[in-house]
């Protein structure tokens, strides 16, 4: 029975293996069907991890990073492997333990993030090379050709240097937000692939605990400390000069700032859940809580008092 198993085991590490370079190839290779895979294609080594054990899930994941340098290039298969095949790692070891969902997510966002630290260091040591650089030069030019496009279209004036003067302040901008982007992305690509990594293993018979209802979602009091910290730390640059303080200050203000946005609407779920509102109008409260800045603020601001009073007590 057990070489039976250890077959079977081995033929399945292989086909996922092999899932696993497809979804890559097509990631580098597939521009259109690229936009998916390339957020996604961990989901087999995370599958492979549930179903199995760490061991396997490593050797799977270095025999397709194998093939993969073969057939892309060796720096390719790193920039990749080194990233969310990380990821992919960790979130099928920490789903095989059971962990909590969230738990599951943020151990799987650190992994990534430092993956991505540990990537961006080997390009600038080794092949000094800053990807951030050269990302934001890439952004720049960009900014160029929309300027020429209105150009063409015959806007001038006062328009064409607002806008001109919201493009170059959207670049600076992104200098200081690049660390909370990263962050903010790491998040969303674990989140995403615990999700689709679940859905699939239901239908493969295997339950797994998703999180609880978005209604009951809270912060703890702290985060209000860690929100008026980075509100410190820009004070503090304002009256220093000092440019890093204002770089910790914008991040740390920015995550806290989401996450009590996110709390603010959580508390604004639950109340139009109470009222029985259509399931609509809520996906819309939702979608303009982040497009819209009014209800961006006013949202913010509840998420920021609900800390204290809790509106929602008792929590169920």
């Amino acid at each position: 029975m057990a070489p039976e198993r250890s077959t079977r085991s081995l033929v399945e590490a292989a086909f996922l293996s092999a899932l696993t370079v497809v979804f890559c190839l097509a990631t580098i290779y597939l521009p259109v069907l690229g936009l998916f895979t390339g957020f996604f294609w961990p989901v087999p080594i995370i599958l492979l991890g549930v179903r199995h054990d760490l061991r396997l899930s490593i050797m799977a994941t270095v025999v397709a990073g194998i093939i993969v340098a073969i057939l892309a290039g060796p720096l390719t298969a790193i920039s990749m492997f080194l990233g969310l095949g990380v990821l992919g790692l960790v979130l099928g070891t920490a789903m095989r333990r059971r962990a909590a969902p969230l738990k599951v997510v943020g151990i799987g966002a650190i992994a990534l993030l430092v993956s991505m630290l540990l990537l961006f260091a080997l390009s600038l040591l080794v092949m000094g090379i800053n990807p951030l650089e050269r990302y934001l030069s890439l952004y720049q030019e960009s900014l160029q050709s929309t300027m020429n496009l209105y150009r063409r279209l015959g806007i001038a004036g006062d328009t064409l240097k607002q806008m001109e003067t919201m493009l170059t302040q959207s670049l600076a901008m992104m200098r200081y937000m690049l660390p909370m982007a990263l962050a903010a992305g790491s998040v969303v690509l674990a989140l995403f692939n615990f999700l689709l990594a679940r859905t699939i293993l239901a239908r493969l018979g295997v339950s797994y605990p998703g999180f609880p209802p978005f209604s009951t979602w809270g912060l703890p009091r702290s985060a209000a400390v860690g929100y008026l910290a980075g509100v410190v730390f820009l004070v503090v640059s304002n009256y220093t000069g000092q440019e890093i303080l204002k770089h910790i200050g914008i991040n740390v203000q920015a995550i806290f700032q989401l996450a009590i946005l996110i709390q603010g609407l959580a508390v604004a779920w639950h109340f139009m859940e109470s009222y029985r509102l259509p399931k609509g109008l809520r996906i819309l409260v939702a979608v303009l809580t982040f497009f819209t800045p009014l209800f961006g603020q006013a949202l913010f601001f509840v998420g920021l008092f609900d800390l204290f009073f809790d509106f929602r007590r008792p929590r169920v």
